[in-house]
């Protein structure tokens, strides 16, 4: 992968308003200010989110048009410039993060991280059961163990057992 001038641009602009953004949450406010709809920290926050939007959609457009001069100048008419299933997968990826981090709290860190894990591996094209379930359930529940029992680290339980 290349950094172009504009991918790097873009990134930088990203990263920059993400800590702009976090120190925009460390604005002090004054006392009974907490209640209120239109804070001091309001207007660099909603900053923040915009120029990061910005930035995200600066670096998608540099990358996909990265991607299209190397297919013209490959001249290749099989294989087309912007891979949907890739970012269909990378989008699919993402949703299940969410779905991840919206359920281990109700399911609890081991049932939670094999759904996660058998489904991320669905995604990505794996469809032996005998991988699915050897690569996910053994992997969790030695990792569960290793965190709790021997680093002493506590992982939920969930919800639903308790």
């Amino acid at each position: 992968m290349n950094i172009s001038r504009d991918k790097l641009g873009a990134l930088f602009f990203f990263i920059f308003s993400v800590c702009y953004g976090y120190y925009a949450t460390q604005i002090p406010l004054y006392p009974g200010e907490e209640y209120d709809v239109f804070t001091s920290q309001t207007m660099p926050k909603i900053y923040a989110v915009t120029a990061m939007i910005v930035s995200a959609l600066a670096l998608f457009l540099a990358i996909i048009e990265e991607r299209k001069s190397v297919f013209l100048k490959a001249g290749d008419k099989d294989r087309p410039y912007f891979d949907r299933k890739g970012w269909t997968q990378c989008g699919a990826l993402i949703g299940l993060m969410f779905f991840y981090g919206g359920t281990i709290e109700a399911l609890g860190f081991i049932l939670s991280t094999i759904v996660f894990l058998i489904i991320g591996y669905l995604i990505l094209d794996e469809r032996r059961p005998k991988i699915l379930f050897v690569a996910s359930v053994p992997v969790v529940i030695v990792f569960w163990a290793i965190m709790t029992q021997l680093l002493g680290i506590y992982l939920s339980t969930g919800d639903i057992w308790s």
